[in-house]
């Protein structure tokens, strides 16, 4: 997938689900502090398992970012469905365009795939680094973790980008990537 500022991106491994775990883990503990109710995030953390990755039986595009030979961050995708279900950032790489760079190899493969928008459900700490990349929200959202504890959250939208219109082209042609 290629490097940039030592960031290295690839497709996410079997051998990856532990280290996955340890980021959603650690992102979810940290960041999500003082937005949401200790008890969901305990209830949200307690949920996790690393054999919840990477599970055959729901084929997903994970990417992972590495930065010397650490896995800092990882995003989750839906391509069938043009929905974002994972972006995870360790505490420490915040700001350092880890996530930036994982939501746009993801949307190039949502784009790829023809998928007209990619649809996420934005955790509330969240909400400002999708609307910064061009995400709008639809609306206020649930996301249910048990029948006790409901993760407030909001659902947001990227429409796939068109290029601009030039004589002789077709107006709402796919961007190129």
């Amino acid at each position: 997938m290629g490097a940039s500022g030592g960031l290295h991106l690839r497709p996410a491994r079997d051998s990856d689900r532990r280290a996955l775990w340890r980021v959603h883990t650690e992102a979810v503990g940290t960041l999500c502090q003082g937005v949401y109710a200790p008890d969901e995030l305990s209830t949200w953390v307690r949920l996790l398992r690393p054999e919840g990755y990477l599970r055959p039986d729901r084929p997903r595009t994970v990417l992972v970012a590495e930065r010397d030979r650490r896995l800092v961050g990882f995003g989750q995708l839906d391509p069938l469905n043009g929905e974002l279900e994972a972006l995870y950032v360790l505490p420490d790489q915040v700001g350092h365009g880890v996530g930036t760079r994982l939501l746009a190899a993801l949307e190039s493969v949502a784009w790829g795939g023809g998928s007209p928008q990619v649809g996420l459900d934005a955790s509330l700490n969240a909400e400002d680094f999708y609307r910064h990349r061009g995400y709008v929200s639809l609306h206020e959202a649930r996301r249910p973790l048990t029948a006790r504890v409901q993760l407030a959250c909001v659902r947001m939208q990227k429409r796939r980008p068109v290029l601009p219109t030039r004589r002789g082209a077709p107006t709402g042609a796919p961007a190129p990537i």
